[in-house]
């Protein structure tokens, strides 16, 4: 397996090897409900894939709560590593996986004895309810696993074996798709299946995971550490972008099909979730990059070595421009190729295909600015800047998400609930760019001070 030395192998090296996997990762694990879409889509129509979609929000709090703590303490534990301090990285790693485990048990609890007022709360309509209610049931038993997955996963990167990630993510792929045609297509457990899919294939990718933080030879793993919960103070105060980029995803889903389901029902809401799966895919590959980039920057940043953290963030600015180029000509030429794959009966489901493909290419304006917002909040959670990635995270997701929603369908109609998105990423971009330049001031003023010492 390949591994790597953060702070002294050529930064190349260290950003393919740390990134690549990262995004192939992200992707996967992140696609593993557009994978039950697809197939609910096909075999069960395009009201169980709209369930899903409503149940949406739910998983992103089981995201949330694995994010707040496995951002955060990889970011503490990068830079404790990079200034040579291992056992003070050993303690934050061992609570965080007690933390993880306690808080993603009462995701379990709500949802499983809650599941259908959640739904209601979600605005499922009596279409919609049954299927939705089920999906939540069934994953929140799901959600230690999912959480202690994504911790694994990030572990292994600050630890030179972030190739590992990539053999989970790729098991668990095949594992949802094989589950998926067996438990939806074969056996006809519609939702359920589906849910059910999800659940196991992230548990096997758990398990590939979990083989490096067994070996007393790597600097971090399950045996050396104390707990210390003073630790998760700074941890989840860091990580709190994350968990604010995931509320914020679950809000903006909700206050989306709010409105579509008052301005074209079911219909809209099945748009919806089309455009926000292809979007999905996207967005992921650049979250992959800023992710991968954490251990990078946070122990160069610890080791003061700020060459190489300004170079991996432009090398990861470049790379999340380049993307959403790619997303916006896909989705603009041959997105209504795209959206067929998820209909049953495309003649039937015309109305939504066409809704749907109209809607995408408004959206798709966004992907020109997604990127640079995206590396931006991820690289102030590297570095410990929790404030300026929480802005960044609430202004994004959020603060102009309610703006827009709130404004534009009263002139537009459903073509004012697709502009939203990219007059929130825009809005964000001048926040951003207020940010760094307050970090170069910052970061000047620090470096005058230490040549007068």
């Amino acid at each position: 397996m390949q591994s790597c030395r953060l702070g002294e192998d050529n930064l190349i090296k260290v950003f393919s090897i740390n990134v690549i996997p990262a995004v192939i990762a992200m992707v996967i694990n992140g696609a593993q409900p557009i994978i039950d879409g697809l197939f609910l889509g096909k075999f069960a129509g395009l009201n169980a894939m709209a369930s899903v979609n409503i149940a949406g929000p739910f998983m992103q709090i089981i995201y949330a709560v694995s994010f707040i703590t496995c951002t955060g303490a990889i970011s503490l534990i990068g830079r404790s590593l990079g200034s040579g301090n291992d056992e003070k990285a050993r303690s934050v790693f061992r609570t965080a996986c007690v933390f993880i485990t306690a808080i993603s048990l009462l995701v379990t609890i709500f949802g499983g004895v809650f599941s259908r007022n959640i739904a209601k709360l979600l605005k499922a309509t009596e279409l919609l309810i049954d299927d939705s209610s089920m999906y939540i049931f069934v994953i929140s038993f799901f959600a230690p696993v999912i959480s202690n997955m994504y911790l694994m996963g990030f572990t292994d990167r600050v630890i030179g074996k972030p190739n590992q990630y990539l053999y989970g993510a790729i098991a668990s792929l095949a594992a949802n798709v094989i589950l998926d045609y067996l438990l939806i297509g074969v056996c006809g457990l519609g939702v359920k299946g589906g849910a059910l899919a999800t659940g196991l294939s992230y548990f096997i990718a758990l398990a590939i995971c979990s083989i490096p933080l067994f070996k007393r030879k790597n600097v971090l793993n399950y045996f050396k550490g104390k707990l210390n919960f003073k630790l998760m103070l700074p941890v989840v105060a860091n990580g709190s972008s994350e968990a604010v980029v995931c509320g914020s995803a679950a809000i903006a889903v909700f206050l989306f099909n709010s409105a579509l389901i008052k301005i074209a029902g079911e219909s809209g809401v099945a748009a919806f979730t089309i455009i926000n799966y292809i979007s999905t895919f996207g967005t992921l590959a650049m979250f992959g990059i800023s992710d991968g980039i954490n251990a990078i920057i946070s122990y160069n940043y610890g080791a003061n070595k700020m060459n190489r953290v300004r170079k991996t963030f432009l090398s990861a600015l470049t790379l999340n421009l380049i993307i959403g180029l790619i997303v916006f000509l896909i989705v603009y030429f041959a997105g209504d190729k795209l959206i067929t794959i998820f209909s049953k009966d495309p003649e039937s489901e015309k109305q939504v295909i066409n809704m749907a493909f109209h809607g995408a290419r408004i959206y798709a304006i966004a992907f020109f600015m997604i990127g640079f917002n995206i590396v931006g909040s991820g690289f102030f959670t590297a570095i410990g800047g929790a404030l300026s990635s929480v802005l960044i995270a609430l202004s994004r997701g959020l603060i102009w998400i309610v703006v827009g929603i709130m404004t534009f369908p009263v002139f537009l109609g459903i073509d004012g609930v697709w502009w939203t998105f990219p007059f929130a990423e825009g809005c964000t971009i001048v926040i951003t760019i207020l940010l760094f330049l307050l970090f170069l001031t910052r970061e000047k003023k620090r470096k005058n001070l230490q040549k007068s010492i």
